[in-house]
């Protein structure tokens, strides 16, 4: 089943296994809409969980979101995290400005439950560690990058997994199509 399929269906084991087909670790969170991870991470920044495991995680009427893990393990992973839609906005008028859309117009791009966006970029020099990009002010980030040892939450996952209770979707799947 491919990644669109799966998150159609609503079926969160065949999603978790399609990120991971695509080369992404892949965590629970809980669907409480804390964000939170659902077992203890650590570990998945330096392997893939195993069938069995996603099976027990993802296992229907469990109620849990799928989670991408940042960094060197999925590929030197690193999320461009745009808290809002005017962040993005901003963003992509001036990255086009300097005529750059082609280089992340075949990226996977989320749209967060608040309106923001998720980038998904694959760092072929190495991973990165990850850090805020743009503040309003000291308490208000524009942008941060989540790299190594950080994880998103993904497409697929139920609206709960988010305090604003709605889910976050695909605007593009990019090089996770298939």
């Amino acid at each position: 089943m491919t990644l669109a399929e799966a998150i159609e269906s609503g079926d969160l084991l065949a999603a978790a296994r399609a990120y991971a087909r695509a080369g992404l670790s892949v965590i629970p969170v809980r669907a409480d809409g804390s964000k939170a991870a659902a077992v203890k991470w650590a570990e998945f920044q330096e392997r893939f969980p195993t069938d069995d495991e996603l099976a027990a995680w993802f296992a229907p009427n469990r109620p849990v979101g799928v989670a991408v893990v940042c960094g060197k393990i999925s590929g030197n992973l690193a999320v461009l995290d745009f808290e809002s839609d005017s962040a993005w906005q901003v963003w992509a008028e001036r990255a086009a400005a300097l005529g750059l859309e082609g280089v992340y117009a075949g990226f996977p791009l989320a749209r967060t439950p608040k309106g923001g966006r998720h980038l998904y970029c694959r760092i072929a020099e190495g991973a990165v560690a990850g850090g805020k990009l743009a503040m309003r002010s000291k308490s208000e980030t524009l942008i941060e990058v989540r790299g190594e040892g950080h994880y998103v939450l993904a497409p697929g996952s139920p609206a709960a997994c988010h305090a604003a209770n709605v889910p976050y979707t695909f605007e593009r799947r990019g090089w996770l199509n298939g």
